[in-house]
This record gives C-alpha cells, structure tokens and sequence, in this order.
C-alpha cells in the first residue's frame, strides 16, 4: 500500500537516478526493479499510543477517525508504518532484515500488544514481466514468526499495461 498522505503529482527528478513520485523517493530508474519493505501496524484508536508504548516514530501514520485526503471519508482503523530507510534498489530481503532488527529488542512489548493490533511487513515490488523471485531463509522466516508478523507481498509488473505508481 501506498502512504495515505502521497498525491497524484507527476514525477520530480531530485537527483542522478532519484525520482520522486506520489511522494515516494524512488532510486531505480523506470524498467528496472524497484523494491521495498515496511513495518505495518493496525489496530483501533491513535498511531500516538502506538508510538509511545514502543518508542519509536513512524515513517507514516493516521489514526482511527482521521479524514481520509483522498475520499473524504474518516478512516475506520489506526496505520501506523516504520520503513527499513533501505532505498528501494536493496533487495526485499534486505529491507526485511533491516526492519527484522529494529523489531527483535522489542519481542516482549509486541507480544502483548499483539491482542490489540495487527503487525505486518509489508513488502512491494515494481518488476520487468520477465519474473521475479524471492527466497527467505529459516532464520528469517523463524523471527518473523517469533515476532507474530505476517508478511505481505504486492508485486507488479512494469509492462503490465502503463501499471505503476499512478494506481492509486
């Protein structure tokens, strides 16, 4: 998923092989891959509860009742989302693993908040049609499941008729 808070502007070159689109920063130029991974928690109630019980600052958030910039709506559940700082030509693994480890030292406090909110990592890859593979050895799939973290995947396909960020 895309952060609430990204609008429809057209690509801004920022520099050499950085482009910026629906406001994320994207290093690989178009027709290569593009991949990257974030920590996704959702539950009931404000992202600032959930910030300070663990510590940490998001990277994007809203909270339960927040207005929606895109339907006007008011969103029905708290998003609160940590990316690994990974740029997006690392690997899905690496994103994986980076956030693997930010997560480790907070095993306890995850356990008991797991009754109230969903945890996630959520992983995108924007693919040529030719394929992409992913592999996760044991030890990473053993510390995402120690931590009650399911893992999520959207990939697409650069070819796949104009599909890219703008499908949103």
């Amino acid at each position: 998923m895309l952060p609430a808070d990204v609008g429809a502007d057209p690509p801004t070159r920022l520099k050499l092989g950085v482009i910026r689109k629906r406001g994320i920063e994207l290093a690989s130029p178009p027709l290569t891959n593009r991949e990257y991974a974030y920590f996704r928690v959702t539950g009931k109630g404000s992202h600032e509860k959930f910030s300070k019980i663990i510590g940490i600052e998001p990277t994007n958030q809203w909270s339960e009742g927040d207005i929606n910039p895109r339907n006007s709506k008011p969103r029905k559940f708290m998003n609160w989302n940590l990316e690994s700082g990974l740029d997006d030509t690392h690997g899905i693994e690496e994103h994986i693993e980076v956030l693997l480890s930010v997560l480790e030292p907070l095993k306890d406090t995850l356990s008991k908040l797991a009754e109230e909110y969903e945890f996630c990592i959520q992983c995108v890859g924007y693919f040529p049609a030719s394929g992409h593979g992913i592999h996760l050895d044991k030890s990473t799939i053993k510390k995402a499941a120690n931590l009650g973290l399911s893992v999520d995947y959207d990939f697409y396909y650069i070819d796949d008729n104009g599909h890219d960020l703008d499908y949103h």
